[in-house]
């Protein structure tokens, strides 16, 4: 069974395609809209430790309290992951991992750091916030990269890359300083903005070769990321110009000051998930200085420039196509992935008529199912409908409503007990169409496995999958419950709907 979308869906989608997904990432070079002696800012410093704790966190803590005293921002202080909640986060305009190490945020706590990462939050990582949260892949990419080693701690030579940065632009162009050098898992540069790197040649036991970052900055998730590997010693946070560097972080972070961050991220649009991209599939690009303007796709077949702006994927065979876009604003692209790219690592680069901005790596896949939520967020009350078939009526309802105190959708209770009716979900995603059969499509409604009678291209919008599940009337009662969809085994991301 196959159904057609209907008009009020239609309109829906057609509006959605041509507006961002989400709130736009601010640039990283703009005119602040709050300066440090306007308005005061609120920083909260995070020092948890579950493996290696470091006896210079109450250093790092008293360097940050007196630098916000002298520089207009407030700095509240905490080991309690409790405060990883939507309503604590948002008072924050920057967050600060002083130095944390090991796993330190459950599952909750994790997502509501993503939620506030994605509406713009400002993330530091101080020394070892790389040596924390191994398995979560989100928080690498926020960090940029994970430690690997690190020599006995010695003097050794740092390049200044951005003399313009405010982290940096205090800075010798060259800088000698003693701390604890890392190695880091993987070489950050090409994802991040690098600001600083050590010279290996000054100091003995490096890992990483000519080419060994240390500091950078990017724009990650929607919001603003800055790392230092510096402040091992206790001594660090008492000198002068590393605290001048760590101070110009957090402005940066907090968007009390501005930088030229121009690295890229790149999520599912229905998700927010940034694992891998399916071809056909609609995906989301945020950065800075992508496009001079704001522009969207006016009719179909998508184009693949607008406002002078073009996004080029290589695929790990070498073959390069532009993508069809949707939309472009200065900070968040979204686009079609082009067919017949090759599984693997991909290459993107967006182009501008004037210059070409700095790229981003995304894996490419078969499938990478992903839902579309009432809310735009990958989360929460799912987009669709409920078809209500009795004999040769049908009725379209609404998977979710608009709750007027929150002004966000919640799910729509659905009443699916008449016996002479038959009950039907309509959901909307992407990235599902490359599926090998239907058989290798699974959903679950609150642990009941529903049948799939339709899952693939819907065809009248670029990108977007339907799939259609039969409800059983045996669902009624089971109030608010989690829809689980996978595809050749990988998960979509978990939406919610309510049954009477």
């Amino acid at each position: 069974m196959k159904l057609r979308l209907q008009r009020p869906a239609k309109l829906w989608f057609a509006l959605w395609l041509a507006l961002p997904l989400v709130s736009c990432p601010a640039p990283t070079t703009m005119t602040s809209a709050r300066s440090t002696n306007q308005a005061v800012a609120r920083v909260l410093v995070f020092s948890k430790t579950a493996g290696f704790r470091h006896d210079s966190i109450p250093d790092g803590i008293t360097a940050v309290r007196q630098l916000g005293q002298q520089n207009g921002f407030d700095v509240e202080t905490t080991e309690d992951a409790s405060a990883f909640n939507d309503a604590n986060l948002s008072r924050f305009q920057a967050i600060v991992f002083l130095s944390t190490t090991g796993d330190i945020l459950n599952d909750a706590q994790q997502a509501a750091l993503e939620r506030y990462q994605r509406n713009g939050g400002g993330f530091v990582g101080v020394h070892s916030a790389t040596d924390t949260e191994y398995g979560w892949a989100w928080y690498g990419g926020l960090v940029g990269a994970y430690f690997q080693t690190h020599p006995a701690v010695q003097r050794a030579r740092l390049k200044i890359e951005d003399a313009a940065h405010p982290s940096t632009s205090m800075l010798p162009a060259t800088w000698e300083r003693t701390d604890e050098w890392y190695d880091f898992r993987q070489n950050p540069r090409g994802r991040v903005k690098v600001l600083a790197s050590l010279d290996e040649s000054s100091y003995s036991g490096g890992g990483m070769g000519t080419d060994h970052p240390i500091s950078w900055c990017q724009i990650y998730g929607g919001g603003r990321s800055w790392y230092t590997a510096g402040g091992h010693t206790k001594e660090s946070y008492g000198e002068p110009l590393f605290r001048q560097h760590l101070l110009g972080g957090i402005q940066f972070a907090a968007k009390l000051k501005d930088g030229a961050c121009a690295a890229l991220s790149v999520t599912s649009a229905a998700s927010y998930r940034g694992e891998s991209l399916a071809g056909e599939s609609i995906a989301s690009l945020f950065g800075a200085a992508l496009a001079t303007t704001t522009q969207a796709a006016s009719a179909t077949p998508l184009p693949t420039s607008l406002a002078g702006t073009s996004i080029r994927i290589k695929d790990s065979a070498g073959l390069e196509r532009l993508a069809p876009l949707f939309f472009v604003s200065p900070t968040q692209i979204n686009f079609l992935v082009p067919a017949g790219l090759s599984n693997g690592t991909g290459t993107l680069t967006v182009v501008k008529a004037d210059a070409t901005a700095p790229g981003t790596v995304a894996q490419l896949a078969r499938v990478t199912p992903a839902l579309f939520a009432a809310n735009s967020n990958g989360q929460g009350a799912a987009a669709g409908l409920l078809l209500v078939r009795t004999g040769a009526t049908e009725q379209y309802v609404p998977l979710a409503v608009n709750d007027a105190q929150t002004s966000t959708f919640v799910p729509n209770p659905l009443e699916i007990s008449d016996t002479r009716s038959e009950y039907f979900l309509i959901l909307f995603g992407t990235g599902i169409r490359g599926r090998t059969s239907l058989n290798a499509v699974q959903a679950e409604l609150g642990g009941l496995l529903l049948p799939v009678s339709y899952a693939g291209a819907q065809p009248e919008f670029a990108g977007l999958d339907q799939i259609n599940l039969s409800l059983p009337r045996t669902a009624a009662g089971r109030g608010e419950v989690e829809l689980a969809l996978t595809v050749e085994g990988v998960a979509a991301n978990r939406l919610r709907l309510r049954l009477k």
